[in-house]
C-alpha cells in the first residue's frame, strides 16, 4: 500500500508523508524547490518515460523520491535521503540513505499524486496556495491534465 500526503504548513513550507505499510517517512519541503509541480509532472510523465526523480528540499539536506516504470504496469520507488542538496549539485549523487522503498503500479502512483493535488486545491485557492508557498504557483495546468 504505497502513499503520499503533501500539504502547506506556514508560508515556504509544506510537510509530507510518503510510505507503505511496513513504513512511512515524514518530510518537510521548502519553497526553494518546485516539489509540487515536479511531483505532478513525474504522474503525467510515468506513463511514458522510464524513471523521475522528485525533491522534497529541506534546509539541509533533501529526500528524492526515485521511480522507475519496470513494465506497463509496475513501478520501482526509492526515497533517498541527502544530507545536503545534491539536486542543486552541492553533494554526491552516491551519497544517501535509502529510506524506503517498494514496488507500485503505475495507476496507484498516478492517483496517489492527483489525490494530493485535489486535497490541496480542496483547502486553498490558487491564490492562497501561491501567498504561501512564495516563489511558485500552483501547477494549475498539470492538475487539469491529471484529471
Amino acid at each position: 500500500m504505497f502513499f503520499i500526503e503533501y500539504k502547506l504548513d506556514k508560508a515556504g513550507w509544506a510537510f509530507g508523508r510518503i510510505g507503505n505499510s511496513k513504513k512511512e517517512i515524514k518530510f518537510v519541503a521548502s519553497y526553494l524547490h518546485n516539489s509540487l509541480l515536479e511531483l505532478a509532472q513525474s504522474a503525467i510523465d510515468i506513463k511514458k518515460m522510464t524513471s523521475k526523480r522528485v525533491v522534497f528540499m529541506d534546509e539541509p539536506g533533501e529526500y528524492i523520491l526515485v521511480i522507475k516504470r519496470i513494465d506497463n504496469i509496475r513501478i520501482l520507488y526509492e526515497l533517498r535521503w541527502y544530507n545536503d542538496w545534491f539536486s542543486w549539485g552541492m553533494y554526491p549523487e552516491d551519497k544517501f540513505v535509502l529510506e524506503l522503498s517498494g514496488e507500485t503500479t503505475v495507476p496507484k502512483y498516478i492517483n496517489q499524486v492527483r489525490n494530493v493535488l485535489f486535497q490541496l486545491m480542496e483547502k486553498h485557492t490558487e491564490k492562497e496556495y501561491k501567498e504561501l508557498w512564495i516563489e511558485h504557483p500552483f501547477p494549475m495546468k498539470e492538475f487539469n491534465e491529471l484529471r
